[in-house]
């Protein structure tokens, strides 16, 4: 591999880690320990004549550099391997992977309160950043939020139809949809517009997806992406889902309402109890799990079990295991 930039970071390709409609990424080591880079980076690579999008990302990319919940990217260089020509954007590496692994290897049944609380105010820091700068982003969504570091911090990925929209709050796009169908807000799907709002809303399908491990629309758009449309536009979410808590499903309705002058901003969002408070997330699934526990409990103390056991055994059994049932529920 030959790297044919003036002043390179000298790095060897890994595995492939990931692709799409750009090209591949890859994990790849570095070699120069005299410049501060780790030693483990992601390589997003695609052939030089169709890098174009690549090469937007990057300059885009070096404008949130200063934010630490967007994805660090360490430069750029244009290699020959096997014969092709390759632009290659160097970026931070994601050892956690992506909120959806995340979400994904919780079996779809959502994450931990604090898990849910951690990534949902990581990617509202980004995101205030980037609507701050004057930008959307466009594509939010869990394969988009990449977990980094020991700690998993999470942090905003992928700016390949990222937009500075200037001082308007909403801009429309003139050759069609821009994003992923399943968290397009209404008014993209109905009127091709894409302001700051447009990313609350796909950030509000986020973090319902993190907390009840199931996406807004119980529909797939690759099933019927048409259908889905319909529902975006003309339809609005169901979110009286049993696993939401009160201050949950009213964060949800802030980022969730379909009019997006109405929709909260990221900063006001920052401020919402939902954030704030040691509330949990999923109490009412947590209070039913509770009264199954009590039942359990009831049924083994007028068990025929318990009766051989000694009178003070059993009076202590049904008082303090009950007893810190019910504290706790």
């Amino acid at each position: 591999m030959a790297a044919i930039t003036d002043h390179p970071i000298i790095w060897t390709r890994g595995k492939t880690i990931g692709r799409g409609s750009f090209g591949i990424v890859t994990s790849a080591t570095t070699t120069d320990f005299s410049i501060d880079i780790p030693s483990t980076i992601a390589v997003k690579s695609a052939l030089f004549s169709r890098s174009k999008s690549l090469q937007k990302e990057r300059d885009l990319l070096h404008e949130f550099q200063d934010c630490d919940h967007v994805i660090r990217c360490f430069g750029a260089d244009v290699t020959e391997e096997d014969g092709k020509i390759l632009y290659n954007m160097l970026l931070e590496y994601a050892s956690g992977g992506s909120l959806a692994d995340r979400i994904g290897q919780n079996s779809r049944q959502g994450l931990q309160d604090f898990e849910v609380k951690q990534y949902a105010k990581s990617i509202l820091l980004g995101l205030s950043h980037i609507h701050g700068r004057g930008f959307v982003h466009r594509d939010i969504k869990p394969d988009n939020i990449l977990l980094v570091g020991t700690e998993k911090v999470a942090k905003i990925a992928d700016f390949g139809s990222a937009k500075k929209v200037g001082g308007v709050k909403s801009q429309k796009k003139k050759h069609g949809l821009k994003g992923t169908p399943m968290y397009m807000a209404p008014e993209s799907v109905l009127d091709n517009e894409y302001g700051p709002e447009a990313d609350i809303w796909a950030f509000g399908c986020t973090v319902f997806e993190m907390v009840t491990g199931k996406t807004v629309w119980d529909c797939s758009e690759t099933d019927n992406v048409v259908y889905l449309l319909c529902k975006i536009g003309m339809g609005s979410p169901d979110l009286q889902n049993k696993r939401l808590s009160k201050v949950a499903e009213d964060f949800l309705r802030k980022c969730l309402v379909k009019e997006p002058r109405s929709r909260w901003t990221a900063d006001m969002l920052l401020k919402h109890p939902f954030l704030l408070s040691d509330d949990n997330v999923v109490v009412r699934e947590q209070k039913q799990t509770r009264k199954k526990e009590l039942n359990l409990v009831d049924n083994f103390c007028n068990s025929t079990e318990m009766d051989k056991l000694k009178p003070m055994k059993l009076l202590d059994c049904r008082s303090n295991k009950r007893r810190k049932l019910l504290e706790e529920c």
